[in-house]
């Protein structure tokens, strides 16, 4: 059996990371009218939830109040104070080398990904990562590219456009028993690949080429490896992605839904049955009109969820690779649909 030793480096999750790190943040809440402001450590601090401006610091202040302040009466500035560059620098390098020296890897190659996935033009329902283009969200960290720059040097990596730096990965290490790729992102568990997690140091490197199986960490978070993972990703939701099954369902549904009806399959044919069956349960109508992100009316029924579900979690495989489409899938298989 080959023991796999080089090591592919996802530089991307390091960048954010060290230069993220490399820097004290604030800010200053002012109030439009009445002029006054005040320091807080984060958004959340004074919003409390950062959608339904509920809880933190406004709340505390409106409930001694007869009229409450509204969240359109305040500007909000972010302070940044950085590290010197030399200590940022300092740091990814820790970082990489400390992942590359606990996996016992003794060559690697590394990519850094530059603009928006595929999966964004792709997503019709929710915009792929369209959760993180929230108004007012913090700027990005002062130091992120003089750290790009510099893992682009350091670790001769390659850029990466069009797909994701995961997909890239992927790509590179797919049936590849002598590579192994670094991760702390759920969705490498998914493909046919060697990982490492740093966050799970502990199950070492793991072959992902296989159905594989579902669990609940010691948190009771969801948390699998081969296919199956990924089958979970499609019935339950990524809310780091922003694509979920029942996106447009009036059924209520959540992740361990879809834990508790995939855990005990033993095929993929039993896996995909079970979608099926479960995403006709969350769209029961023939049609449904619904509003997709780009504001136009888009006629939904579960097999038009499920496929852009499948879409939004499935990683390329190669650079050529076609989109899957769900129904030669779910034939092949000898799924009822």
């Amino acid at each position: 059996m080959t023991t796999p030793t080089h090591a592919v480096l996802d530089l991307d999750m390091y960048k954010y990371q060290a230069a993220h790190v490399g820097e004290k943040k604030s800010i200053v809440v002012t109030h439009k009218t009445e002029g006054w402001s005040e320091p807080y450590k984060t958004r959340t601090d004074f919003w409390g939830h950062y959608k339904k401006k509920a809880g933190g610091a406004l709340a505390d202040k409106n409930n001694k109040r007869d009229s409450p302040y509204l969240p359109d009466e305040f500007d909000i500035e972010d302070i940044q104070t950085p590290e010197p560059i030399a200590n940022v620098l300092h740091t990814v390098k820790s970082m990489v080398d400390g992942d590359l020296f606990e996996s016992d890897a003794k060559s690697y190659e590394g990519y850094i990904g530059t603009g928006d996935s595929f999966r964004v033009e792709l997503s019709t329902l929710l915009k792929y990562k369209g959760n993180r283009d929230v108004e007012n969200a913090p700027p990005k960290p002062l130091a992120l590219d003089a750290v790009t720059e510099y893992l682009f040097k350091k670790y001769k990596a390659e850029e990466v456009t069009g797909i994701e730096c995961d997909d890239k990965c992927v790509i590179s290490a797919y049936k590849d028993p002598t590579k192994f790729v670094i991760i702390e992102d759920k969705d490498y568990w998914n493909s046919a690949i060697n990982v490492y997690d740093v966050n799970q140091r502990h199950r070492g490197i793991v072959n992902c080429d296989k159905l594989g199986y579902l669990f609940l960490d010691d948190k009771k978070k969801v948390r699998g490896e081969g296919r199956i993972h990924m089958y979970y990703q499609i019935l339950s939701e990524d809310t780091v992605d922003n694509y979920k099954a029942n996106c447009f369902s009036d059924v209520p549904w959540a992740s361990k839904g879809a834990y508790n009806a995939l855990k005990d399959c033993k095929t993929d044919k039993e896996c995909f049955q079970v979608m099926v069956d479960c995403f006709k349960v969350l769209y029961p109508d023939e049609y449904k009109t619904v509003k997709g992100w780009r504001g136009n009316d888009i006629a939904i029924d579960w097999y038009y969820v499920m496929q852009e579900m499948f879409w939004m979690a499935h990683m390329k495989r190669t650079e050529t690779e076609s989109l899957i489409i769900l129904s030669d899938v779910l034939d092949k298989l000898g799924v009822q649909y």
